[in-house]
C-alpha cells in the first residue's frame, strides 16, 4: 500500500510539474533565450547648437531656447535653475555642412549654486547614415572640464539594448550673439 501511495504521490506530482511548465506560453518561454542584435561599438557624431538671442532677433536660426531665470531675490551667479530645451542637428563630421545624421533632442539644467554644471537628458534620433535608430544619453557636466562624461541609457533600432560611455568634448564655441557651438560625442557602446 505504501508502495502505491508513494507511486501516486510521484505520478501527481509529474503531472503537476508538466502542467505548471506547460502554462508558459512558447512565445515567452522563447523571447527569454531571445539575442538583442549587436549594434555598432563605437559611434560619434558632432551636435550644433545656436541659442535663441532676443536681442539678435534669431527667431529663423535657432535649435535652443533657455528658460525664463527662477524667481528669486538673491545673487544667482551660476544660473541655477535655468533650463535649456534643444533640438540640434546632429552631423557626422565637425562642420554644420558635414553629412546630416538626424537630431538631438532634450534639454540640460543648471543644478549647482557653486560652478557651472548642466544636468542632460536627451535622445540622439540617428535618421540617416549606415546605422539608425535612437540613443537616449544622461547624466551631469561640469563646463570647465575638457572633456565631459555622460552615460547611455538605452537605445533603439540598430542601438537596441546600448548601454555605454559618451565622452563629449567642446569642438567649437562662439560667445557672439547669438551664441553658437559644436561638440563631439565618442560613443563607446555595450549590448
Amino acid at each position: 500500500m505504501a508502495n502505491r501511495c508513494t507511486f501516486s504521490f510521484v505520478v501527481m506530482l509529474a503531472f503537476a510539474l508538466g502542467c505548471a511548465t506547460m502554462s508558459v506560453s512558447p512565445a515567452s518561454a522563447s523571447s527569454c533565450k531571445r539575442k538583442l542584435p549587436c549594434g555598432p561599438s563605437k559611434f560619434t557624431f558632432y551636435l550644433h547648437n545656436t541659442v535663441y538671442n532676443p536681442a539678435v532677433d534669431n527667431r529663423n536660426y535657432f535649435n535652443s531656447i533657455y528658460s525664463l531665470p527662477p524667481n528669486i531675490s538673491f545673487p544667482n551667479p551660476f544660473s541655477f535653475g535655468v533650463r535649456n530645451t534643444f533640438e540640434d542637428p546632429l552631423t557626422e563630421g565637425p562642420s554644420n555642412t558635414s553629412k546630416s545624421l538626424g537630431k538631438a533632442q532634450g534639454f540640460y539644467v543648471l543644478n549647482s549654486f557653486t560652478e557651472y554644471t548642466l544636468f542632460h537628458i536627451f535622445t540622439a534620433n540617428i535618421t540617416e547614415g549606415k546605422h539608425k535608430g535612437i540613443i537616449n544619453i544622461f547624466g551631469q557636466v561640469r563646463e570647465v572640464d575638457p572633456v565631459r562624461y555622460l552615460t547611455v541609457v538605452g537605445g533603439t533600432g540598430d542601438f537596441l539594448g546600448a548601454r555605454g560611455l559618451a565622452s563629449s568634448t567642446l569642438v567649437e564655441i562662439d560667445h557672439t550673439p547669438p551664441a553658437k557651438w559644436t561638440l563631439s560625442f565618442d560613443l563607446d557602446l555595450y549590448y
